[in-house]
């Protein structure tokens, strides 16, 4: 037989199990859930470039614009070959005609050609864009500038965001003095992954790319929405 005393030990150690217990099971089903945003950016050298225009021509007549503005497309190429773009690398739509909307009432004929191009002499941008306005075109894009190794770019971005989210976040267990954390869902943010930067690659750039400090660069981004259980 126990004694009083030693009932009243027992029964306490199962009072204090059951609280203990009581206590981890909410602990355990109410965890801290949180939301991080982690952006991780990439700079790359840029490979190549493509650039869209137009030409245009206003005569008397429909065959005379057509003549006109496909002399200017051959001039065009021509030219182009100086900045390293060959005819492979250039493509241009069927001849476009109809009545002028600059000489109507005089008979005038608009021929108009879409044009476009790939270079991947990315320091000439500037020259070659002042160079088709200089031949004529009208309307020229901004470049569309990519990288052939976009996809590892893209990868790495994606890891420094990843980073980024995990750092944020052990600063928030740390905060509110929880132990353990898990990710529970990761969301990537619709942001363009490659933007192009207007200035060229400085000397720090340089080093760390290996890149000519003529060549321009682009910027890789990603974001991501990181959701922790915390406990």
């Amino acid at each position: 037989m126990y004694s009083t005393s030693e009932l009243a030990k027992k029964y306490l150690g199962y009072v204090l199990i059951v609280v203990l217990a009581s206590f981890f099971y909410v602990w355990l089903t109410s965890p801290l859930v949180v939301t991080i945003t982690g952006v991780g950016e990439v700079s790359a050298p840029a490979d190549n470039a493509i650039l869209t225009f137009t030409l245009s021509s206003i005569k008397n007549g429909p065959q005379e614009a057509v003549s006109d503005v496909k002399s200017a497309s051959v001039r065009v190429k021509e030219s182009l070959k100086s900045f390293g773009v060959g005819d492979a690398d250039v493509y241009e739509s069927q001849v476009a005609v109809a009545p002028s909307a600059l000489s109507l009432g005089t008979g005038g004929f608009q021929a108009t050609i879409s044009m476009g191009l790939k270079i991947n002499q990315i320091s000439s941008l500037d020259a070659l864009t002042s160079s088709l306005y200089g031949m004529g075109a009208q309307v020229v894009s901004q470049p569309q500038v990519s990288s052939k190794d976009s996809v590892k770019y893209e990868k790495e971005a994606y890891q420094l965001a990843l980073k980024d989210a995990k750092s944020k976040a052990s600063q928030v267990a740390l905060s509110n003095l929880k132990l353990f954390k898990k990710i529970v869902l990761i969301q990537e943010l619709q942001t363009p992954t490659a933007t192009t930067v207007t200035k060229q690659a400085n000397d720090v750039d340089s080093v760390e790319l290996k890149v000519d400090p003529n060549t321009g660069l682009i910027k890789f981004s990603k974001v991501l929405s990181v959701s922790y259980k915390m406990w």
